[in-house]
C-alpha cells in the first residue's frame, strides 16, 4: 500500500512538472505571438459560432473583404465568414461536420485577412479552439469533463460554478478530495476546497471576453484535470455614442456641427423612461474676458455699437504724455489694454486739465473688472474660532474726493466684502436743501465681485434712480439687494479748495495720502456725462461672438423644450422620447462670428438626465470633448500709391496732397486665389473684383515724418469735417499724425487721400519723405510701409519795378507776424477749431484796416480837390480831375504768390478752397460806375496804393 501510494505521488509530481513545462512554453509562445482561444461544444450543430476570448485584430479593420484559413488537417471542420450587415468576422462549424471529443479535443489553425486594397497586407492570426466534452462513453469519476458559465462584467461572485466530482457508476472511486487547484496562470479566479469557483476582481468585457481554466483535482493519491470555460457578458452602460472627442473649427466656416452622429443608449428594459434631458455646455472662461470678443479699442467698440461719442476714457492706452504710462499692464492684445492694481501702492490721478471730474445728476460709469480679493485667516465673531474669509478691505475703482483739508468723497465706485458700492454726494448750490436726506449710497451684494473672473459692469445714474448692468444683463432688484442709504449734501468748507479724481485708490485730503487701494484688474473704465447708455448699446458692448446654437427649433415635437442662458453657452434639450432629443441634438452647432477668432481649445460637455416612471434617475455617463478653433488665415493689408509726388513750391504754401491716389486692400491667400480664379474664368477685357472691404476693418493708420517737422514753417493738415463724420480720432505731433477708430478700408483711404503737407518756406525745401502704415485689431495685423517722397520743383521768381524796400524778406516777416495754427502741437480737434476761428478773426482785422486806409485816402483826396477849386475863378469852369502825378503803383508779391497757388488748383484768385477757410480777397469788387469789370480791372486787384509821396 505504501509502495502504491509512493508511485502515485511520483506520477502526480511528474504530471505536474509536465503541465508546468507545457504552460511555460505556451506562455513564451503567447508572448511572441498572440493566440486567440475559443470553445465549442462537441454536440454543436453545423453553423454554430466558436466563442473567442478576444476580438480578432483584423475584425477591427474597415477594409477587409475576405479571409483565408490555414490548417494542417485534411478535413478541417471550421470556416470563416463575415456578417452581411455588420461585416463582423465569425468562425463557425462547417456543413456536414460533427465534432467528437474522444477523437480530437482541440484544433489549431491560422486566419489571414485580405484587404480590399492590394497595397495593405495583414499578418496571420493564430486560433486555438477547445472542444467541450458532453458525451462520455467511458465510465468516469466525473459527471462532466468540462464546465461552462456566464458572468456579468463589473461584478464580484462568491459562487460562479460548483465542480462536481462524483459519478453514479464509480461512487467509491474518490473517497476524499484533498485539493482543487487552478493550473492556468494569471487569471482573476480561484477555487475553494468545496469546488466553488469565484472571481477575485470585477471582470472587464473590453479587457477579455472569456476565460478557459484548467483545474486539477486531487484525492491525495490520484489527480485528474478538467476545463472550466467562463464567458464575460458586457454590462450595458447608458451613454452617448457617435460624439467625437475633438471637433475642429475653421474660421471661414462660421459654424460647425458638434454631435451630428450622436446616439443615446439607455439599455432597453433597465428603465421605464418618462423624460430625458441633455445639457450641452461650452466653456470659454479662459478666452479673453470670458469669451471671444473683438479686439478693438474701447473707442472703436463704442463706435461700432452706436454708443455716444462723448464718453471719456479714464484708462487710455499708455502714451508718452498719458497719465497711464506708469501703470502695470497686461501685454496681451485684448479689446482694450488691461491695467493691474496690486492693492498696496498702484493708483493713478486723472489730470484735471484733461478730464473734468464733475458729473452732475445724470451719468454712466462702465468698466471691465476682475477683482482679486484676498482670502485670509480671521477670527469668527460668533464662537471665537479662526477660519478663512475675505479680507474685507475697501478697494476703490474710482474716487473723487477733497484735495486737501478733509477726507470727504464726492462720488466713488468701490468694492467691499463682495459688494459693489456706489456713493454719490450732492454738491451745495442754488435750490439744494442742505438739511434734506436723499438716496446717496447703493450697495449690491454680488457673487461676481469675488469669483475672480472677468465681468462687465455698467452703472447708469439718473438721480435718484440708479440701475446696474452685469455682463450686459440688467440686475433684478429686490427689497434687500441693493441696500440703499441716504446722505445729505456736502457743505461748503473754507478748508477745501480743490478735489482729485483717482483710479485704483482714493485720495485722503485730510491725511495727504492715498488709501483704500483696489486689488485686481481693470479695463475700459469710462464715464459719460449727462447721458445714460441704452440697453442695446450695453448688450452690444458685452456681446460674445462665440456660442452654441440649435437651428430648427420651430420643428420641435410636442412635449419638447429648449432652454439656454443669456450667453448661449449652455443649452438644455428636453423631451419624452430618446429619438426626439437626439434628433435635435444632432443639429447643435458651435458658432464663432469673428473674422479672426482667438485660436485654441474650447471644452465641450454633454450632461444627461434620464427620469424613470418610479421617479428615479438612470445614471448616464457624461461626455467630454474639445472644440479646437484653428489659427485663422492672416490677411495681407496692402497700401499702394505713387512713390514720388512732384509739387510746385507755391502749391505747398496752401498744402499739397501726399497720398492723392492711395488704394488700400486686404486679402488672405485663399481669397487672393479665388480672385485669380475669377480673373482666369472671365473673358478678356472684363474684370470682377471680390470685395473684401466690408469683411475687414482698419483701426489705425500712422503717417510718420523723418526727420520731425519744424512746426514754425511746416505742418500736416487733415480733413476735420470728414474725421468728425466718421467718428475717427486724430493725434498730431512733430513726429507725424495718427488716425484711429475702427472703420472700413474705403473710409480710411478717403481720409488719408485728403491729408496735406503745408510748408510756408518751400524755397528752402528740396524733398520731404512720409511713411504710411495701418493696423487691424489693435496691431494684430500690420500692413506694409508705404514710403512717399514729395519733391519740390523750384521756379525762378520774376523781378518787378517794386522798390527795394519790398522783397521776399519782407514777405517772410509778414508771414512770421501772422500767428500760425501749427506753432504748438495739435492734440485734438477742439484745439484745431479754436485756431481756425483765431485765423478768421485776424484776417477780418487786416481787411478792416485796409478799408480804413482807403477811406482815409479818399477823404484826403476830397479835401485836396476842394482847396484847388477855391483857387480857380468861377468863370473858367475848369473840369475837376485826379492829380496822379505823385502816385506810385507797386505790385504786392504776397498777392502774386497766393494767386499763382490758386490758379495752380484751377480756381480764381481769391476763391476759397474749402468751406472751412474764409475768403482772403473779395470775389466780386464792383466798379465805380456799376459796370462789370474787365480784364484790366481784374488785374488791378494785384496793385496797391503807395501814398508815401503824396502831399495834401
Amino acid at each position: 500500500m505504501i509502495a502504491k501510494d509512493f508511485s502515485s505521488r511520483k506520477a502526480l509530481a511528474l504530471s505536474s512538472i509536465q503541465i508546468l513545462l507545457f504552460l511555460l512554453a505556451s506562455s513564451v509562445f503567447s508572448y511572441e505571438r498572440r493566440i486567440y482561444h475559443g470553445i465549442i461544444r462537441e454536440d454543436a450543430p453545423p453553423g454554430t459560432e466558436v466563442k473567442l476570448d478576444l476580438q480578432l485584430e483584423s475584425d477591427k479593420q474597415r477594409d477587409v473583404c475576405s479571409y483565408a484559413v490555414f490548417s494542417s488537417l485534411q478535413n478541417f471542420p471550421f470556416r470563416v465568414v463575415q456578417d452581411e450587415k455588420t461585416d463582423a468576422v465569425r468562425i463557425i462549424l462547417g456543413e456536414r461536420f460533427q465534432l467528437d471529443y474522444e477523437k480530437k479535443k482541440d484544433y489549431d489553425f491560422e486566419i489571414e485577412a485580405h484587404a480590399c486594397s492590394q497595397s495593405i497586407d495583414y499578418e496571420r492570426e493564430s486560433v486555438h479552439v477547445d472542444v467541450i466534452d458532453v458525451y462520455d462513453s467511458v465510465a468516469s469519476e466525473w459527471k462532466q469533463r468540462s464546465y461552462y458559465a456566464e458572468v456579468a462584467e463589473g461584478k464580484s461572485y462568491e459562487k460562479i460554478i460548483c465542480l462536481n466530482f462524483a459519478d453514479d457508476k464509480a461512487d467509491d472511486f474518490f473517497e476524499e478530495v484533498c485539493s482543487y487547484r487552478i493550473l492556468t496562470p494569471d487569471v482573476p479566479f480561484e477555487v475553494d476546497a468545496e469546488g466553488f469557483v469565484r472571481n477575485t476582481e470585477p471582470l472587464d468585457y473590453n479587457r477579455k471576453h472569456s476565460y478557459s481554466l484548467e483545474v486539477a483535482v486531487s484525492d491525495c493519491s490520484h489527480n485528474r484535470s478538467l476545463v472550466v470555460n467562463i464567458e464575460v457578458k458586457a454590462l450595458c452602460k447608458a451613454g452617448w455614442t457617435g460624439v467625437p472627442d475633438r471637433v475642429e473649427f475653421s474660421p471661414r466656416e462660421g459654424w460647425k456641427e458638434v454631435a451630428a452622429n450622436a446616439e443615446l443608449d439607455l439599455c432597453a428594459g433597465s428603465c421605464n423612461l418618462t423624460r430625458v434631458a441633455v445639457t450641452a455646455i461650452l466653456t470659454t472662461g479662459h478666452i479673453g474676458k470670458g469669451c471671444d470678443r473683438d479686439t478693438y479699442s474701447l473707442q472703436s467698440q463704442r463706435k461700432l455699437c452706436g454708443a455716444s461719442a462723448e464718453t471719456t476714457d479714464l484708462l487710455p492706452n499708455p502714451s508718452g504724455s498719458g497719465w497711464t504710462k506708469n501703470l502695470p499692464t497686461d501685454d496681451g492684445q485684448e479689446s482694450d489694454r488691461i491695467f493691474a492694481f496690486d492693492g498696496k501702492s498702484t493708483s493713478v490721478e486723472i489730470p484735471r486739465d484733461r478730464v473734468d471730474p464733475r458729473l452732475g445728476n445724470k451719468f454712466t460709469i462702465s468698466t471691465w473688472m476682475k477683482h482679486e480679493d484676498e482670502i485670509m485667516e480671521m477670527k469668527l465673531e460668533h464662537d471665537g474660532r479662526t477660519g478663512k474669509g475675505h479680507s474685507g478691505n475697501k478697494g476703490h475703482i474710482l474716487c473723487h474726493s477733497d484735495g486737501e483739508g478733509m477726507n470727504r468723497q464726492h462720488y466713488s465706485l468701490h468694492v467691499h466684502n463682495c459688494r459693489l458700492v456706489l456713493l454719490v454726494r450732492r454738491s451745495p448750490g442754488t435750490g439744494v436743501d442742505m438739511e434734506s436726506l436723499e438716496p446717496g449710497e447703493w450697495r449690491w451684494r454680488l457673487p461676481e465681485v469675488c469669483d475672480k473672473k472677468w465681468h462687465h459692469y455698467v452703472v447708469a445714474v439718473d438721480l435718484p434712480a440708479v440701475e446696474l448692468y452685469i455682463d450686459g444683463r440688467k440686475f433684478v432688484e429686490n427689497e434687500h439687494n441693493p441696500e440703499i442709504l441716504t446722505h445729505g449734501p456736502l457743505h461748503a468748507s473754507k478748508h477745501v479748495h480743490s478735489s482729485k479724481l483717482v483710479v485704483g485708490a482714493c485720495w485722503m485730503g485730510g491725511k495727504g495720502h492715498m488709501g483704500h487701494y483696489f486689488h485686481g484688474y481693470l479695463a475700459g473704465l469710462s464715464i459719460l456725462r449727462n447721458e445714460t447708455e441704452t440697453d442695446d448699446v450695453i448688450r452690444c458692448l458685452n456681446n460674445c461672438q462665440e456660442k452654441l446654437n440649435v437651428p430648427g427649433i420651430d420643428d420641435m415635437e410636442n412635449g419638447m423644450t429648449v432652454s439656454m442662458n443669456t450667453e448661449m453657452t449652455s443649452i438644455t434639450i428636453s423631451g419624452v422620447t430618446v429619438d426626439s432629443v437626439q434628433r435635435l441634438l444632432r443639429r447643435l452647432t458651435y458658432v464663432n462670428s469673428r473674422t479672426f477668432p482667438t485660436p485654441g481649445h474650447r471644452p465641450f460637455a454633454l450632461e444627461t438626465r434620464a427620469t424613470c416612471s418610479d421617479g428615479k434617475s438612470l445614471p448616464v455617463e457624461d461626455i467630454k470633448a474639445l472644440i479646437m478653433v484653428l489659427e485663422p488665415e492672416k490677411p495681407t493689408i496692402t497700401l499702394d500709391a505713387a512713390r514720388v509726388v512732384e509739387k510746385e513750391e507755391h502749391s505747398l504754401v496752401r498744402g499739397g496732397k501726399i497720398f492723392h491716389n492711395l488704394t488700400i486692400s486686404a486679402f488672405t491667400r485663399t481669397e487672393a486665389g479665388e480672385q485669380a480664379y475669377v480673373d482666369d474664368k472671365d473673358p478678356p477685357g472684363s474684370s470682377k473684383v471680390i470685395d473684401s472691404g466690408d469683411r475687414y476693418l482698419l483701426d489705425s493708420c500712422l503717417i510718420r515724418v523723418n526727420p520731425p517737422l519744424n512746426l514754425d514753417v511746416e505742418h500736416i493738415r487733415y480733413p476735420e469735417n470728414l474725421l468728425h463724420q466718421l467718428r475717427m480720432e486724430v493725434d498730431v505731433s512733430e513726429e507725424g499724425l495718427v488716425i484711429s477708430g475702427a472703420d472700413k478700408l474705403v473710409n480710411y483711404a478717403e481720409v488719408i487721400q485728403d491729408v496735406r503737407y503745408v510748408n510756408t518756406r518751400p524755397e528752402d525745401l528740396n524733398s520731404r519723405t512720409f511713411v504710411l502704415s495701418c493696423t487691424e485689431l489693435n496691431g494684430r495685423f500690420i500692413s506694409n510701409e508705404l514710403e512717399v517722397t514729395i519733391e519740390v520743383s523750384h521756379v525762378q521768381h520774376a523781378r518787378t519795378n517794386a522798390p527795394d524796400s519790398v522783397n521776399l524778406n519782407k514777405i517772410h516777416e509778414i508771414q512770421e507776424a501772422i500767428p500760425h495754427p501749427m506753432r504748438s502741437v495739435i492734440v485734438n480737434r477742439k484745439n484745431t477749431d479754436t485756431q481756425t476761428v483765431t485765423g478768421i478773426v485776424i484776417m477780418c482785422v487786416v481787411c478792416a484796416g485796409f478799408v480804413v486806409l482807403l477811406v482815409i485816402l479818399g477823404v484826403a483826396r476830397i479835401r485836396s480837390t476842394q482847396r484847388h477849386i477855391h483857387d480857380v475863378s468861377v468863370e473858367e469852369k475848369q473840369e475837376m480831375e485826379w492829380d496822379n502825378s505823385a502816385l506810385t503803383i507797386t505790385v504786392n508779391p504776397m498777392d502774386q504768390v497766393l494767386c499763382d497757388d490758386v490758379y495752380d488748383h484751377g480756381t480764381r484768385c481769391g476763391d476759397s478752397e474749402s468751406e472751412d477757410e474764409g475768403s482772403v480777397h473779395d470775389n466780386e469788387a464792383e466798379t465805380s460806375d456799376g459796370e462789370a469789370e474787365g480784364p484790366e480791372k481784374a488785374k488791378s486787384k494785384e496793385l496797391e496804393w503807395d501814398d508815401s509821396t503824396l502831399s495834401f
